[in-house]
C-alpha cells in the first residue's frame, strides 16, 4: 500500500479496538471449539457404556440359555412402531405395537427358507439332540410356543459434564437401558 495516501500509522485507539475485537471471536471460537469436542467425548462415554453393558447382558443370557431347564420368558413381539406424540418417527417417544399375530408367518417364512425343499425338514439326523419340537417346527400350527427364550436387561446412568449439564442438557445424567434376548439352547451342548 502507498503509505502517502494512508498515513502513517500510529498505535491510537483504533489498533487497540481491533485487536480486542480479535481477541475477543478468537475466545469465542475456542470456547465453541471446546464446547463440541466435549459433547464429542460425553457421546463416546454414552456409546462405550451401551457397548459395555450389551455385551455383558449379552453373556448374562447367554449362560442362562445354555442352562438346561431355564425358564422361558416369552418376548413381546414387535410388527411396527407408533411415532408418538411428535408425530415424527424414529424419535424418543416412538411406542412399539405389539402383534403376536405375525409371528406365525414370519417363523413359517424363516423355516422355508433354511431348508432347500420343505421336504427336507423330515431328514433330521436321528443322533441330533435337538428337542422334538424344534424338529417339527416348521409344521407346528403354534411355533411361537415352541420356541423359548431368556431376557436380560439393565440401566445404568452416564453422568453428565458440567459444561454439557449447563448449556445443553439440564440433567445431573443419562439413562442408558439395554434388553437382550437370546433363544433358549439348554441341551444342545
Amino acid at each position: 500500500m502507498n503509505p502517502e495516501i494512508r498515513g502513517p500509522r500510529t498505535v491510537g485507539r483504533g489498533r487497540w479496538a481491533e485487536d480486542g475485537q480479535a481477541t475477543i471471536e478468537f475466545v469465542a471460537g475456542l470456547l465453541l471449539l471446546l464446547l463440541v469436542l466435549t459433547g464429542i467425548v460425553h457421546i463416546n462415554r454414552m456409546a462405550r457404556t451401551s457397548l459395555f453393558l450389551h455385551a455383558v447382558l449379552r453373556g448374562n443370557a447367554g449362560e442362562r440359555a445354555m442352562e438346561s431347564g431355564a425358564l422361558s420368558v416369552s418376548p413381546p413381539y414387535i410388527s411396527d412402531w407408533d411415532p408418538g406424540a411428535d408425530g415424527a418417527r424414529y424419535t424418543a417417544d416412538d411406542r412399539p405395537i405389539q402383534n403376536s399375530l405375525v409371528l406365525p408367518s414370519t417363523l413359517s417364512l424363516f423355516c422355508n427358507y433354511s431348508v432347500k425343499n420343505p421336504g427336507d425338514w423330515s431328514y433330521v439326523a436321528s443322533d441330533t439332540q435337538l428337542p422334538v419340537s424344534m424338529i417339527r417346527l416348521s409344521t407346528a400350527p403354534a411355533a411361537g410356543a415352541l420356541l423359548g427364550f431368556t431376557r436380560a436387561e439393565e440401566d445404568l446412568h452416564v453422568p453428565v459434564d458440567p459444561v454439557i449439564r449447563q448449556l445443553v442438557y439440564g440433567k445431573d445424567e443419562v439413562t442408558i437401558r439395554e434388553t437382550v434376548w437370546m433363544p433358549l439352547m439348554g441341551g444342545l451342548y
